[in-house]
């Protein structure tokens, strides 16, 4: 018994390192608050996607500091239409006061994402 629960303690850890969805209400209430943020807009059921929520999350791990959003925008189509979505997965970074300061579509290598962070101070 105690082995089993071990094991599904290890799959739910794996499983989540991954950054996990956040409702784009909440997202935007961030946004515009003083700090560089930046929103990955997908799907949890989109592998470059999930490459890049697994990435993300590395680069959380690293600095749980940085304003870095995932909205899963096949869940929440007007979310996809409020950040004018049209591919996935899609980086929109906000400067301090909440305007859209650069927009990348598709996903990153390890080092390119490091260098987008890097660019853009997340």
């Amino acid at each position: 018994m105690i082995k089993y629960l071990s094991l599904i303690a290890l799959c739910g850890s794996l499983f989540a390192a991954e950054l996990q969805p956040r409702p784009y209400a909440l997202v935007k209430q961030e946004i515009g608050k003083g700090q560089v943020v930046m929103v990955e807009a997908g799907s949890t059921m989109c592998s470059a996607c999930k490459e890049m929520g697994e990435l993300l999350y590395s680069e959380m791990k690293i600095n749980p500091k940085r304003k870095i959003f995932f909205v899963n925008v096949a869940e929440e189509r007007d979310a996809a239409r409020a950040m004018k979505i049209q591919m996935i997965p899609t980086q929109i970074v906000y400067d301090p006061q909440g305007r859209e300061i650069d927009r990348h579509i598709g996903g990153f290598t390890t080092d390119a994402l490091k260098q987008f962070l890097a660019k853009h101070k997340i």
